[in-house]
């Protein structure tokens, strides 16, 4: 298992980043009531309106984000060489596709995924790391996509809202060191990649760990901060109900 540890802890600073940034394109109030009570609140205020993009998906492919029209979308954003929170997502995302599927829910739903190391890591990569947390990337009923880097920065940063970083596993050490002095890093969670143990990135890349809501129209509706830690019960819940009110 390939030893990785983060630049800063994603569970608080670059929580903090978002929010800022959310502020300063105008989703106030109603993004910090929906990142900080997600799981409770019963309001999906409207926060904003997703993006539009083509990109390209796990098998290669063009996927216009207007496909997705009608559709809730369950919206992620995965490292492929992630060894603690990406494949707890991932993993999280198939036994989500479950209870949607247990709810008669799955074609109403769009899982989405945006690629946040989309300069080393194409297609192939993205297609073996949904395959590893048990996920056929043959199901597009999951699109993990990609594209040109100064693109996918424009649509997951400048359109969700959401950072990320790529930094040289030196500074990464040296990032966390300091951190942890300072009482702001607390080791992630270890898991088996296997991707990232045949590839040894000599980098990481530090992100939100973010799910986000968009409903049948296009609009951003709730953000949990934590995405591996969202309940299938509560995001089924939640989907049901943007559902119900698109009707």
């Amino acid at each position: 298992m390939q030893t990785r540890r983060e630049p800063l802890n994603k569970r608080v600073l670059l929580t903090y980043v978002i929010v800022a940034a959310a502020l300063a394109v105008g989703f106030g109030g109603g993004y910090w009531y929906s990142h900080e009570r997600g799981g409770a609140a019963q309001a999906m205020p409207v926060l904003g309106t997703a993006p539009e993009y083509t990109l390209t998906n796990q098998l290669g492919a063009k996927v216009n984000s207007t496909t997705f029209a009608g559709k809730v979308q369950v919206v992620s954003f995965l490292f492929p060489y992630c060894t603690d929170y990406c494949p707890l997502i991932a993993a999280h995302l198939v036994s989500v596709e479950r209870a949607l599927a247990a709810a008669q829910l799955q074609n109403r739903v769009q899982l989405v995924a945006f690629n946040v190391d989309p300069a080393h890591t194409g297609p192939k990569v993205m297609a073996a790391f949904m395959r590893q947390y048990g996920w056929d990337p043959e199901n597009t009923r999951w699109q993990f996509l990609t594209g040109d880097p100064d693109r996918v920065r424009d649509i997951v940063t400048g359109g969700f809202h959401v950072d990320y970083e790529q930094v040289p596993e030196a500074l990464a050490e040296s990032r966390a060191e300091a951190a942890e002095k300072q009482g702001l890093y607390s080791p992630p969670p270890e898991v088996e990649n296997a991707l990232a143990h045949a590839a040894r990135p000599d980098y990481d890349v530090t992100h939100n760990d973010s799910l986000v809501l968009v409903d049948a129209q296009g609009r951003i509706r709730r953000i949990y901060a934590e995405a591996d830690r969202v309940s299938d019960s509560d995001l089924v819940s939640a989907i049901r109900r943007l559902l119900q009110a698109s009707r």
